[in-house]
């Protein structure tokens, strides 16, 4: 399985340690990533409301539970992806509800589709 990550998710990630939303979530992505590689899925994820039916079921967002943050997955950070078939996942958005994006379910549409339509992926390596 490839997992490729959008251009932006290292953005995402110095906002999230510049701000100081979710501690240690720098640390842990490559975990989260080499888990999404080995099992396809994250645990707890589900889809995201209001994408319409053609990307309803492809894009889930998983809680990601963070020893550091000390807060659960309801509160936690969150990491949304892709499923374009068996073999790829699309990494589109790594935050929570600490930021605003997210937070704001038509600022987080429009962010999904915009990194969609841009193509602007590298893929993972471990």
């Amino acid at each position: 399985m490839k997992i490729y990550l959008h251009k932006e998710i290292d953005e995402d990630l110095r906002l999230c340690k510049r701000k100081h939303f979710y501690n240690g979530l720098d640390e842990e992505f490559p975990r989260i990533c080499r888990l999404l590689k080995a099992d396809g899925f994250l645990p707890g994820e589900c889809p995201i409301h209001y994408l319409g039916i053609e990307l309803g079921n492809k894009i889930l967002h998983a809680g990601i539970y963070l020893p550091k943050d000390n807060q659960g997955k309801k509160k936690g950070a969150r990491v949304v992806y892709l499923k374009e078939n068996a073999d790829i996942r699309k990494i589109l958005y790594v935050g929570g509800h600490k930021d605003s994006r997210y937070d704001d379910s038509h600022k987080l549409v429009n962010l999904i589709k915009e990194r969609i339509i841009s193509d602007l992926f590298q893929e993972w390596i471990d």
